[in-house]
């Protein structure tokens, strides 16, 4: 859009999910859209020993190439240093919400978005086997 904000509409293709280098590959020139990586990358980095960028999962998002806004562009973990002080299921649980609440704002929260959350944390479970399970805490 001209003014930089998003769309109202989802894009085709936007709310896929899967590992941010397939996505990559599904994407091209002039689609406006970008994978993001739930939890982010500098997250995972820093917390999971083996990961590489590409094998993060991410969803496909609206990204406006050249240019400003979209949903890629408001999510919290949008070019933030991470808060490694987290576990990594709080990590994967705030960066969740604050995807449902974006989509929710701008009217497009559908069963696409939906599906492609509950996709995110079982792909990031099955796929980083222990790291997002619950911590036992001594009673």
């Amino acid at each position: 859009m001209l003014d930089g904000s998003s769309i109202s509409r989802l894009l085709a293709g936007e709310g896929t999910v899967g590992r941010y280098g397939e996505l990559l590959k599904l994407g091209r020139r002039g689609d406006n859209l970008t994978p993001h990586h739930v939890p982010s990358n500098a997250y995972m980095v820093a917390k999971v020993s083996g990961y590489t960028r590409n094998m993060g999962i991410a969803i496909m998002m609206e990204h406006p190439i050249p240019g400003a806004g979209g949903r890629h562009r408001q999510t919290l973990s949008y070019g933030q240093s991470p808060d490694l002080s987290l576990l990594p299921r709080q990590v994967l649980a705030e960066e969740i919400q604050d995807l449902r609440s974006l989509y929710q704002r701008e009217g497009v929260y559908t069963e696409t978005i939906r599906r492609g959350l509950r996709a995110i944390i079982q792909l990031n479970q099955s796929a980083w086997t222990g790291v997002f399970e619950k911590e036992d805490h001594p009673v």
